[in-house]
């Protein structure tokens, strides 16, 4: 058995007893071997072993495998998690091991044996050990099905005529509308910034100049801890902030909708099988959506024993009930303006509502979307941050913007990446729909 890379004392030299570059190459992915018959050689982690079988895994999946020859139990002996070459002779699930090399042995085996159900593990519990925990076939498919909808999102806006551009990471301000949750801070040369948890004034501003925007932005939020009970918030996730110029409400909504339609169809038409593995029951979207007011919604919701205080958020069970009510995805639309941000225009017809919406998304899975028609005003702007207690000073370079003409008319909303892979993947917990999730309340994850 070949030991892998050693590193010389003076550490500028790697002795290597095979090339791993060769090996990559020559190797077989296991999603490759069904019906095969020959010669093979794999680069595969050992996930566990049973007596004669071997459990293995490469980037294209996991499989048993019923393993002979004379050095078997060498090979069996090895930790879990050891990163192997095997040469062998491969026939109806079962191989002939005729040599191997380790490539790399874990000094202590996992704690985590990661495969199974993850479905119903706690949710802090895959968080803490999520870089073994996606190794699982099932957040790992998960997770190519969100590769797919940011991929579809960005085909479907660029035959809109959107371009994409990169959000930053840290700002004087941030958005201060975060509903409950609270902003984090940094230090940049010595100034006190904020980590980005919207990119709306950068949405606002660069409609200026291309009209017709959208950034894949991540956010970063202290959500109130019992938030991690939702099922649906994260501290850290990915918006897909888009932002249209001179566009009304009617317009983004139909944007809105026809981009959700689309990801689901070509979801349907190119990855079904991927759908299927999972066992989700995602069919597509069929829009037009239901639309129905703030007001009306409160009555609804009434009746189905949720009271909601005039000028508040709906509570996520309340939001739930209402999409029940329509037994399909609904937009709640007019939010009354004492209940927003600063950043939204309020409705000309009755100005204690705003031109705003939000997507609720049925089964249990809440808002998908938030948005609406922008305030670009320089003296309704200073009024309204007034309005809201905020500092006028901290947003100096948006409101210098808007008085000097810098800001357009424009309708935008954001699309929560996480929370649509969640509702398309079936699960019950977000937490499976990212990488290295960053649950409310909890430290110490990755």
């Amino acid at each position: 058995m070949n030991g892998g890379c050693v590193l010389t004392k003076d550490r500028t030299k790697s002795l290597c007893t095979y090339s791993i570059s060769s090996s990559i190459s020559r190797r077989t992915l296991l999603s490759k071997i069904d019906g095969y018959r020959g010669d093979i050689e794999l680069i595969v982690w050992i996930v566990d072993k049973d007596k004669e079988y071997l459990i293995l895994r490469d980037a294209s999946g996991v499989r048993k495998l019923k393993v002979s020859g004379e050095r078997i139990s060498e090979l069996i002996k090895l930790p879990r998690e050891a990163l192997v070459r095997i040469k062998g002779y491969f026939f109806k699930e079962s191989l002939l091991v005729k040599d191997y090399d380790v490539i790399q042995a874990p000094s202590d085996e996992p704690v985590v044996k990661y495969l199974g159900d993850i479905r119903e593990k706690e949710p802090v519990e895959l968080a803490k050990y999520s870089p073994w925990y996606m190794r699982n076939p099932l957040w790992k498919d998960i997770l190519w099905i969100q590769y797919y909808i940011m991929k579809y999102s960005r085909e479907y806006l660029e035959k809109q005529g959107f371009i994409e551009l990169l959000a930053p990471m840290i700002s004087i301000v941030s958005d201060p509308g975060l509903r409950g949750a609270k902003k984090l801070k940094t230090r940049f040369y010595g100034e006190e910034y904020e980590l980005t948890s919207s990119v709306i004034m950068y949405k606002q501003s660069s409609v200026a100049v291309f009209e017709k925007v959208y950034f894949m932005a991540r956010n970063i939020r202290e959500e109130p801890p019992e938030n991690i009970r939702t099922g649906r918030h994260l501290s850290e996730f990915t918006q897909l902030d888009i932002e249209w110029a001179y566009a009304s409400i009617d317009d983004a909504i139909k944007l809105a909708e026809g981009l959700l339609e689309y990801i689901g169809s070509k979801l349907l038409s190119r990855h079904k099988d991927l759908l299927d593995k999972i066992h989700s029951r995602f069919h597509g979207f069929k829009p037009p959506f239901p639309r129905v007011k703030y007001d009306e919604a409160l009555e609804i919701v009434s009746k189905m024993g949720y009271e909601v205080k005039w000028g508040k958020e709906l509570s996520h069970e309340a939001e739930v009930s209402l999409a029940e009510y329509y037994g399909s995805p609904v937009w709640l639309i007019g939010f009354p303006v004492i209940s927003r941000g600063f950043y939204y225009l309020p409705d000309p017809n009755d100005p204690r509502y705003n031109l705003d919406f939000n997507l609720i998304l049925p089964g249990g899975f809440g808002e998908v979307i938030d948005g609406g028609t922008r305030e670009y005003r320089y003296n309704e702007l200073v009024k309204r941050i007034k309005t809201f207690g905020e500092s006028l000073e901290k947003y100096s370079w948006f409101l210098d913007l808007a008085k000097k003409g810098g800001i357009p008319p424009s309708t935008g909303f954001g699309l929560g990446i996480e929370r649509l892979t969640r509702y398309i993947a079936g699960v019950k917990h977000i937490v499976l729909a990212t990488a290295f999730p960053k649950l409310p309340g909890i430290t110490h994850t990755p």
